[in-house]
């Protein structure tokens, strides 16, 4: 291998014994030091699978049949897949490292972030007392943590996802290795973290002559991070290309599938005056801060602050801003399941604001919801079917079995889903299938309004390209407004017909989407429209 390559790829085989089904199938690529090499594809195409394989952390379920990882050693190239587990531990950390996608479940959340950090030094150095202490601190400011040393003693759970992020990339450098892994090290950060964190990472790549490998679906993060850039499909590596050609000439179909599923940017929804189905005045939503014995309210947090906005029939309204500006307290405001400090909630013209749980009951036919996370938002132990059906039955339709069981094959063939996939567990659906059954439990009460609360932030570019262009679909057939809260603003120009701008809690900046988006008035709302990954470069 050329001095310039850090890690090498051969022919790399993973099947699942039990089955026999092979999930790689000869994966090759080469890893080179001050460059970033970017894995992209859709769920299920392998990419986690080859970097857990690499690091050999694949579960009992998978096994590696065929191929080499070598890397340069000091006296001669090592082959990963050779060494005994225990020689392997000390290459973990030490010459490859690894950044997992929810730093939030990667961290240890009963012990300090410094602590954590420090045992990664503790295990591959000599470092320890205050010298110890002293190197993470260290990390700590080359990450770009804010006064790190009093940080050294927070918890994961004192800290922002972005603060998070760099603590992994922190515990990942410590040993200063020569090959990073980052797995989707960006899904679940706000356009204005994923910057910094992707920026971060870029310099440390040129300053430490990293050899970095990227794996994400996002290709906006791929146009602005990658030097270089493989596309997956199926377990296999079907194109390779350095980024710039990649953009400008794709080969593959596949590829060009990718980019098209990329949102418009440049049209927008036009805009009618409609009548208006929600009206917020004044929201606000106020959470008491205790202190002492007695627990006395010595202040309050205002999560959500004085908001006003009014959404028209037919018409979607995307609420943006970063994680903790109130978009999705104000959302359960609105769904009366958070009480209301203030202000006032009109639902086609009725009050709705501090009505008890009973008097709301024939508001929950008339207001839906979609949440972010499909998997965690249904019962895993009912079907499909019964997950639809739920709200039908609770809320009172009065439909005989024989017409419910019609109405969940009707919804289930609006939404692209098979009829007969009503028997199955929700286990059993990719996120994008079980994103379009929880749109079906929506629609199954015939409801006015859905608030849609984050619900492709987790999806591939492609099935969220779906899930979206359905949305709109349904809105064009059944007339239903939506109030749609993201931190993706690359999504609103197709999508919505108003947009309003949340920051800590209060509602800097409304409008029309091609207002909001071409010319904003806001720094914060220029400062999030310029942390938005483009293609364009």
């Amino acid at each position: 291998m050329s001095d310039a390559i850090r890690l090498q790829v051969s022919d790399l085989r993973v099947r699942v014994p039990e089955s026999g089904e092979e999930i790689l199938k000869g994966v090759s690529l080469e890893l080179r030091a001050g460059q970033v090499f970017a894995l992209v594809g859709e769920s299920g195409s392998g990419k986690s699978v080859t970097s857990l394989a690499v690091m050999r952390l694949l579960p009992d379920a998978l096994a590696i049949t065929g191929g080499t990882v070598r890397v340069p050693g000091e006296q001669r190239e090592q082959d990963l897949f050779e060494l005994s587990e225990s020689a392997m531990q000390t290459v973990r950390g030490r010459r490859v490292a690894m950044i997992f996608q929810n730093a939030m479940t990667a961290l240890n959340p009963v012990q300090s972030v410094g602590r954590q950090v420090a045992e990664t030094l503790r295990l591959h150095t000599r470092l320890r007392g205050d010298a110890l202490r002293q190197r993470v601190v260290q990390l700590f400011a080359e990450v770009g943590i804010p006064d790190p040393d009093a940080r050294f003693d927070f918890f994961p759970h004192q800290m922002s996802g972005g603060q998070q992020q760099r603590v992994m990339i922190a515990m990942a450098l410590a040993c200063e290795p020569d090959i990073l892994i980052a797995d989707e090290p960006t899904t679940a950060l706000d356009v204005t973290i994923q910057k910094q964190v992707l920026a971060l990472v870029r310099q440390l790549t040129v300053s430490r002559q990293l050899a970095v490998l990227l794996i994400t679906h996002d290709m906006g993060v791929v146009r602005q991070t990658a030097d270089e850039v493989a596309v997956m499909y199926r377990g296999e590596i079907i194109e390779r290309a350095p980024v710039d050609a990649f953009f400008h000439n794709p080969r593959e179909a596949y590829s060009k599938r990718l980019i098209d599923a990329l949102p418009d940017l440049t049209h927008f929804q036009s805009v009618a005056v409609e009548t208006p189905l929600l009206q917020l005045e004044d929201v606000k939503v106020y959470f008491p801060i205790r202190k002492g014995v007695l627990q006395k309210v010595v202040d309050y947090t205002r999560a959500v602050d004085g908001v006003s906005l009014s959404i028209g029939r037919g018409e979607t309204y995307a609420l943006v801003g970063e994680s903790g500006s109130g978009k999705s307290t104000l959302g359960r405001a609105i769904l009366n399941l958070e009480p209301l400090s203030g202000g006032r909630i009109r639902f086609a013209g009725e009050d709705i604001g501090g009505l008890a749980r009973r008097e709301m009951l024939p508001y929950r036919k008339r207001i839906q919801v979609i949440f972010q996370n499909p998997y965690s938002s249904m019962n895993p132990r009912m079907s499909v079917g019964d997950i639809i059906a739920e709200g039908m039955v609770s809320l009172g339709l009065g439909l005989s079995p024989q017409e419910r069981d019609e109405r969940i094959g009707q919804l289930l063939d609006r939404v692209q889903l098979r009829r007969e996939y009503s028997g199955r567990y929700p286990h059993e659906f990719s996120g994008g299938q079980l994103q379009r059954v929880a749109i079906a439990r929506a629609l199954a009460v015939d409801p006015e309004l859905i608030i849609c609360d984050e619900p492709t932030s987790a999806l591939d570019v492609s099935i969220r390209a779906e899930v979206l262009d359905l949305l709109q679909e349904l809105q064009r057939e059944f007339g239903v407004s939506y109030l749609f809260i993201t931190h993706d603003l690359s999504i609103v120009p197709s999508l919505a017909h108003h947009v309003g701008v949340m920051q800590a809690g209060v509602l800097v900046e409304q409008g029309s989407a091609e207002q909001i988006l071409t010319a904003p008035t806001h720094p914060y709302t220029q400062a999030l429209l310029a942390s938005v990954p483009r293609v364009d470069g």
